[in-house]
């Protein structure tokens, strides 16, 4: 003879320490274990004997569910998940669209028939190997393909995100991707554009190299310029543009304009001409979005941009093979910009304040900027378009107290109303 249940205490990965039970059928059988959602014993009982008295002591809905089932409307803006994860940080509809992706075309062909809490340590460990020569469908004909390790770790932590869920809710007793490691760092190191690639690239003349892209040849130019993300190029507008500064306060991408990666706005001051080139574009799109062909109602898309990128580095000689070995996208104008800027002397601090670039490691940046940093921001874009010759990484001058004697000057964190 044995009791209805068994408690028994289990410690998580943080430390945490949470009361579960078994429980036993009809035929005698030990089955579970769940949790009580408690820390205490006694807690813990008395909710046990409340599930008893209801006929509710072992779920029926827990007994042998399946992954698919499971995932269904997980990775949903209403979902149970996103709901209660939103009242603690915010979740992004790209964050939200592109697990929903790696669920659909990495987990579920895996993983979609089996129980939940059938998922082994050792199957998921199989499943993470396997992105190295993983077997798929592509238009009707079986390939291969080898992912990168940074992709299959980052498909595996939503995976590890659903199951560290599954657990919170009862339906496993632990999570098996627990003791499962993520595969080594392969991603590529980049190789980065070189100022006198960059010069060539924006000749005085730009059609030479862009053809009649000039829209494609404007953004890239301003990203040189201020390393900013393709989305936040697409979401300038005609009315965040200044006299000598552009102010950068959203982005716009796959579900329209929000608000930066950061959620902060910056201002960033720009060269006459780049000014200029961006006033020619305002003429056709007022104070709607720069980047359009529509009178500024819709921004262009990423693709029309990039593919102008990549046909003008084949014109100055970088061919397709080069491309993809050097890793060059349009994202990698940030890290650009980011190293030329250190390299012309200025501060940490100063081309933060550029890119929107954070770190726990670093002051954080406010929205104002001063004089004398405006004028090292300008010095180092007139060097890169090849104004003047490029300084060796001087360092910035410090007043005896090792701090910039400069005078502040405010800039507008946000547009009138």
């Amino acid at each position: 003879m044995h009791n209805d249940f068994t408690l028994f205490m289990r410690t998580y990965p943080n430390g945490t320490k949470v009361v579960f039970y078994h429980a036993y059928d009809e035929d005698g059988k030990r089955v579970g274990p769940w949790t009580t959602n408690s820390q205490s014993l006694t807690l813990a009982r008395n909710y046990c004997h409340k599930l008893l008295k209801a006929g509710e002591l072992i779920p029926k809905k827990n007994k042998s569910v399946a992954f698919g089932e499971y995932s269904t409307g997980f990775w949903e803006r209403e979902s149970e998940y996103i709901t209660r994860q939103e009242s603690r940080k915010d979740i992004t509809d790209t964050y939200i669209s592109n697990c929903r992706k790696y669920v659909a075309n990495h987990i579920i062909p895996f993983f979609g028939d089996t129980p939940i809490n059938k998922i082994t340590e050792k199957d998921v460990n199989d499943w993470l190997l396997g992105f190295k020569n993983r077997k798929t469908v592509i238009d009707g004909k079986e390939e291969i393909i080898h992912y990168q390790n940074t992709y299959a770790n980052t498909v595996f932590g939503t995976l590890n995100v659903m199951l560290t869920e599954a657990v919170r809710r009862g339906l496993i007793a632990a999570n098996p991707c627990d003791n499962v490691l993520r595969l080594k760092n392969d991603r590529k190191k980049l190789e980065i554009l070189t100022v006198a690639e960059v010069q060539k690239l924006f000749p005085k003349n730009y059609k030479t190299v862009w053809g009649d892209k000039e829209l494609p040849y404007i953004a890239n130019r301003l990203a040189s310029f201020t390393g900013m993300r393709i989305g936040e190029i697409l979401g300038l507008r005609g009315e965040f543009v200044f006299e000598k500064h552009i102010l950068v306060c959203g982005q716009y991408g796959e579900f329209g304009y929000g608000k930066t990666k950061t959620k902060e706005n910056r201002n960033i001051p720009l060269l006459p001409d780049m000014i200029a080139m961006l006033h020619k574009l305002m003429k056709k799109n007022g104070k709607g979005y720069i980047f359009s062909l529509d009178g500024g109602a819709v921004p262009v898309t990423q693709t029309y941009i990039r593919r102008g990128f990549d046909t003008a580095l084949q014109k100055i000689g970088i061919t397709k093979k080069e491309i993809r070995r050097r890793g060059l996208s349009l994202h990698c104008w940030r890290h650009f910009l980011n190293t030329e800027l250190q390299r012309q002397g200025l501060t940490i601090q100063q081309v933060q304040g550029v890119t929107g670039h954070k770190s726990d490691r670093m002051t954080e940046w406010y929205s104002h900027i001063d004089a004398t940093q405006i004028n090292d921001v300008i010095k180092a874009q007139e060097a890169i378009s090849g104004k003047k010759p490029a300084k060796e990484g001087k360092p910035p001058k410090e007043n005896a107290k090792g701090k910039k004697d400069l005078k502040i000057v405010k800039m507008p964190n946000r547009r009138s109303a």
